[in-house]
């Protein structure tokens, strides 16, 4: 609408100035069609002022290697939430679903460690260690994919919920440590339909953190994956592995060691993870939390959320710790517990890391507004610096409301920034500088550079 209005004045002065004939009449035909186009565009569909998301093709997004390899392959079409893209995986080992590029990779790395133990299940140095343990015959690598990773039917609410709940939350004025720690109080009843029974999952996960041991841990390391998963392939061949090793007295080691995803920019994540149990990590994490200014009862509050695994918080205490004479980080704990869902959690810590390596490889932040869903540096001059580890993002609602928020914790004349982790479209972009926010695209690409340099 207001593009048709701006043409419409343009035409206008040109007519009262006499400037008509500089311009050829083609155009000037062109841009009075154009104007009464998007006005009336505009006034019959009033729906079309926000985008909405739609199904696009992987082979824009992943290179040719992470699209197909020797154990797996990505299923073209991707559908996307407005923010991360929803990836199927087919592989030898049974078909997965990643939510967002980085988890794509995360389990692409899961399927060639499980690619590296089947090879090894055929050794004879492997046949040879299981007859010395008495064991006949172990499962086979594809029969521990009769019970993949649990597949997503649909796209969830998306990471959009995370904005509208949190601005509730804080209308509210809940504190959120005493939330945290009342959790099991009734919440509403759209609430309630997501999230389901969350303490006793919360019990669930610690009993398996604790349960995952030294053996388990030390063939993570060897095949370069997170001892804390998700991927109950991976989990269920791992201990198989780790109960004939030690029984049948060998040991294997692997090439090419990758990281644990998002440990690029912090340097002893994966040696703390891979060789510390859970209880040393939570002490690892609770010294480095106290340099964050935090309460006691909000640090233990933090270190108790069991929805966060000790991989998760580990990695997220470092990148917090990373923001090293950064103010305010004591309101980062406080955003953490209102975290729901693996999905959540991790675009959460995606987004803490780019900070932490923007504040290391760009610009160094003096503070961090946690007033909104996810935390925004305050840079010395007063502008206003968002990390946002988003695979596509397009203009909603939703989207739009928080770029306001957040454009708008700036000093008057500063202009925001915001460092997405993969792309936005073309309408994003004009309407987050519309609103005086740079925008740099690609963040993903700068930050897989580092890791390779």
């Amino acid at each position: 609408m207001r593009s048709a209005i701006l043409a419409l004045v343009i035409l206008s002065e040109c007519f009262n100035s006499g400037g008509l004939l500089m311009i050829s009449r083609k155009l000037a035909a062109t841009v009075i069609l154009l104007g009464l186009s998007i006005f009336a565009q505009g006034a019959k569909s009033p729906e079309l002022s926000f985008e909405t998301s739609v199904d696009l093709s992987a082979a824009d997004f992943l290179p040719a290697e992470v699209l197909q390899g020797e154990h797996h392959k990505v299923d073209d079409r991707v559908r996307n939430d407005g923010y991360l893209n929803y990836y199927t995986i087919k592989s030898d080992f049974g078909e997965f679903e990643a939510v967002s590029t980085a988890m794509l990779r995360t389990r692409i790395g899961e399927i060639n460690a499980l690619g590296e133990l089947e090879n090894l299940s055929k050794t004879e140095v492997f046949a040879k260690a299981a007859a010395d343990a008495g064991v006949k015959q172990l499962k086979s690598i594809k029969q521990f994919a009769m019970h993949p990773v649990d597949t997503v039917t649909g796209i969830p609410a998306g990471i959009g919920r995370m904005f509208s709940r949190y601005k509730r939350q804080a209308g509210e004025a809940v504190d959120a440590t005493q939330e945290y720690v009342a959790s099991d109080d009734a919440e509403s009843d759209d609430d309630e339909a997501d999230s389901g029974d969350e303490s006793n999952a919360a019990i669930g996960l610690t009993e398996t953190y604790l349960g995952v041991g030294k053996a388990q841990r030390d063939w993570a390391r060897k095949l370069g994956t997170d001892p804390y998963s998700s991927n109950e392939v991976l989990q269920a061949a791992i201990k198989e592995f780790a109960w004939a090793e030690r029984l049948g007295k060998f040991g294997m080691g692997f090439a090419a060691v990758p990281k644990i995803p998002g440990a690029n920019i912090i340097s002893d994540v994966n040696r703390a993870v891979w060789s510390m149990d859970p209880y040393e990590l939570k002490d690892l994490n609770r010294a480095r939390l106290v340099a964050t200014n935090a309460t006691e009862e909000l640090i233990e509050a933090y270190l108790e959320n069991a929805l966060l695994t000790p991989s998760q918080q580990t990695l997220l205490t470092a990148a917090i710790a990373e923001l090293e004479g950064v103010s305010g980080r004591d309101g980062i704990l406080s955003q953490t517990l209102r975290l729901e869902g693996e999905v959540e959690i991790n675009f959460f810590i995606k987004s803490m890391t780019m900070l932490a390596w923007y504040h290391r490889n760009q610009n160094p932040v003096a503070s961090v507004d946690t007033s909104n869903a996810i935390p925004a540096a305050i840079l010395g001059n007063g502008a206003t610096v968002l990390a946002f580890a988003v695979d596509h993002v397009v203009w909603t609602d939703t989207i739009s409301k928080a770029a306001a928020e957040y454009a708008g914790l700036s000093d008057e004349g500063q202009v925001s920034e915001i460092w997405l982790l993969g792309t936005a479209t073309e309408r994003c972009n004009v309407e987050l500088s519309a609103l005086a926010v740079d925008v740099h695209s690609g963040v993903a690409t700068m930050m897989l550079a580092e890791q390779t340099d």
